[in-house]
């Protein structure tokens, strides 16, 4: 393993948060930001730490009473990423009939695991606290999150049936009905040598040695899941470099008799990527959308 090599690491996270900002940046110039049939509220403070615990709610106007609440955990290695860069696929959602929340959560090296997931633990105990001020009906919430957010997604789904885990990590139960959740090009088998090996040195900002020290079992997440999770669309893409523990999860699923569904999009001559779902403009990242928004339309109360 590696020793204290900060500056490794360092050197690794700023080189990964610029060439993904240039490549996100390039993805949604000249997006809309705003639409007339979705309201937005922006910058909710939903915990003490500055910028990186603010959220956004994007509420459709559809003249409901509430409704069903999609809870968005955005991606980018634990090291990168925040509400902004996901701000269009929460438009998509808000315009689809759904509810979006948002939020940033701490990133590595500031913070290091369970820090993010307490954040998002934080975040929720938040949207349950202020649901009726946003017409957000918790009896219907489901969950998304993409890359490093579909692991946080994972690990929170879990806390949520599982008293141990969730007291190992000092995360809170919600009073909320989540009824499915999405987890997107994910990496969901964190005890894999090869997925905290020396040279993934942006996990490792997170995951940091005494981490794996303290938090030996807790990161074997899939020991503490149970029939008990909501129903799961696992998802991934024939060039992910993740698309591997899609494939694992899915059999995990399989194996334990777990409610899922499981899709790889793209093909030899229509490769997608990681996280492709996100491009508003790519026809082949709407349909997978709409294919999650049909699952949850499943588990509608």
């Amino acid at each position: 393993m590696i020793k204290n090599d900060n500056d490794k690491v360092m050197a690794a996270v700023t080189k990964m948060r610029t060439e993904w900002g240039a490549n996100d940046a390039k993805r949604d110039a000249g997006l809309p930001t705003t639409y007339p049939e979705v309201e937005r509220f922006d910058n909710l403070r939903y915990g003490e730490n500055g910028d990186e615990n603010l959220m956004d709610i994007y509420v459709p106007n559809q003249d409901k009473t509430v409704y069903p609440t999609v809870i968005d955990v955005h991606g980018g290695g634990f090291v990168y990423g925040d509400k902004e860069l996901y701000q269009h696929y929460c438009l998509w959602w808000a315009r689809q009939g759904f509810a979006v929340v948002s939020f940033n959560y701490r990133l590595a090296p500031k913070t290091v695991f369970p820090g993010a997931l307490q954040d998002v633990s934080k975040a929720v105990e938040w949207v349950v606290a202020h649901a009726t001020q946003y017409q957000l009906d918790l009896n219907n919430v489901f969950f998304t999150g993409d890359s490093a957010g579909a692991t946080l997604a994972q690990q929170y789904l879990t806390a949520q049936v599982n008293g141990a885990y969730r007291d190992a990590l000092g995360l809170s139960k919600a009073k909320l009905t989540i009824r499915a959740a999405a987890l997107n090009c994910g990496v969901y088998f964190l005890d894999r040598p090869e997925t905290l090996a020396d040279d993934t040195l942006i996990v490792l900002a997170y995951f940091v040695p005494s981490v794996k020290e303290r938090y030996e079992d807790e990161l074997n997440t899939e020991n503490y899941m149970s029939q008990k999770l909501p129903p799961l669309f696992i998802m991934t893409a024939n060039n992910d470099f993740l698309h591997d523990e899609g494939v694992r999860m899915d059999q995990y699923l399989i194996d334990h008799q777990m409610p899922h569904a499981f899709h790889i999009y793209g093909d030899d001559e229509h490769p997608r990527g990681h996280v492709f779902h996100i491009d508003q403009r790519d026809k082949l990242g709407i349909e997978c959308n709409l294919a999650e928004k049909a699952f949850f339309e499943q588990y509608l109360h």
